[in-house]
């Protein structure tokens, strides 16, 4: 499989230089061939917040790639997502996708119904509950955004793919996979079954910092990006912005499975210079060398993850206890008591530190803390 990335400079959200933009990567790297084929684009709704917030992938990207597969023979163009605690159309409207989406001659498409997709090749899940569109669907794009993330550090094309699941059942996988090497090898079956070879990473602007995916802070970037391989395309966005992959946990396994590619000298690019879309001052979201941490003596790590990892805490000033936290949390241990009714976390030592109440807090209003 090509490991080739096309990088194209691009500053602002100008429809024009978006669209002109995403054509020129088609022409550095092509797509599968999608004429007269329907294509199912899988943009990033977190939840519904507004453009300039960072949070979900800009609705002019959105619009942009829907025109630009449109006009260069595609049948149709549906766009779909399943955020977890929001109506899908409503937050497509909040974000400006929906118009965008609509304007530009595609369909809008709620994911609601699922159907099972296998996965032989899986090495932790050997089936999945995708939405029903991805069976219409002959090219499957994932239409991401570059933002950091608390739980796997990093977020992009491959991780945008896990809305292929269908509202909460997302959070529940995170009941059944609480270690973070076992999700990391659950995302590389996931992405391996949805079978997507196409991406376009929105990354004019990014969001860095311990915010991210939900909370973090708006980065100009300044480029967009595209490739057939999904993990290549996360390999080079991910060093562009300060990260070195080999740490991120889920393109660390995906890198170990040999199907995209076996080494990372064989990620080429074209276009726009790397030095030109490199970021040197983005704040990415540390995590330890899995090499080290294997080095390290088990009890250390025991009393490491024991009482210095990271868990959510709640401000009660800036709660409008709206409890999307307690519906999301898997093993449903946010509660919520009291007067003022302020959420805390019931249980800390058996809080599974995968951050989904942190993610989905439309407020802000939780913060990762060592205690």
């Amino acid at each position: 499989m090509s490991a080739t990335v096309g990088l194209q400079l691009c500053k602002e959200y100008d429809f024009n230089k978006v669209y002109d933009s995403i054509l020129e990567l088609f022409r550095l790297v092509p797509p599968p061939d999608f004429k007269d084929k329907v294509v199912l684009l899988k943009p990033n709704i977190l939840y519904p917040k507004k453009p300039e917030l960072a949070v979900c992938t800009h609705p002019v990207v959105v619009g942009a790639a829907v025109k630009a597969f449109l006009s260069q023979g595609a049948k149709k163009v549906l766009v779909g997502e399943s955020p977890a605690m929001a109506n899908p159309t409503t937050a497509a409207k909040i974000t400006g996708m929906y118009n965008q989406v609509i304007d530009n001659g595609g369909e809008w498409t709620e994911f609601k119904e699922s159907v099972v997709v296998s996965c032989p090749q899986g090495l932790i899940c050997k089936q999945f509950n995708f939405a029903s569109q991805i069976k219409e669907a002959d090219l499957v794009v994932s239409l991401s955004k570059l933002k950091t993330h608390q739980f796997m550090t990093y977020t992009g094309a491959m991780k945008n793919l896990f809305g292929l699941m269908i509202g909460l059942e997302k959070a529940q996988t995170h009941y059944r996979f609480p270690k973070k090497e076992d999700f990391a090898n659950f995302l590389t079956d996931l992405n391996i079954a949805a079978g997507s070879n196409y991406a376009i990473m929105d990354a004019i602007v990014g969001m860095e910092g311990p915010g991210g995916p939900g909370s973090g802070t708006p980065k100009n970037l300044g480029f967009l990006a595209a490739s057939t391989n999904l993990l290549a395309l996360d390999w080079e966005c991910a060093s562009l912005v300060g990260y070195n992959p080999h740490t991120i946990v889920y393109l660390e396994e995906a890198l170990k499975r040999k199907i995209w590619f076996t080494d990372e000298k064989e990620i080429t690019t074209l276009g726009a210079a790397e030095k030109d879309c490199r970021c040197t001052s983005f704040k990415i979201v540390k995590e330890a060398s899995p090499t080290l941490q294997k080095m390290i003596p088990g009890w250390i790590n025991f009393i490491a993850n024991k009482f210095f990892i990271k868990t959510p805490v709640f401000n009660p000033k800036k709660c409008m206890k709206c409890r999307k936290c307690m519906e999301i949390c898997p093993p449903h241990l946010i509660k919520m008591t009291g007067k003022n009714e302020t959420a805390f976390l019931s249980d800390r030592n058996k809080c599974q530190h995968c951050y989904c109440c942190h993610e989905i807090c439309p407020h802000d209003a939780i913060k990762l803390k060592r205690f």
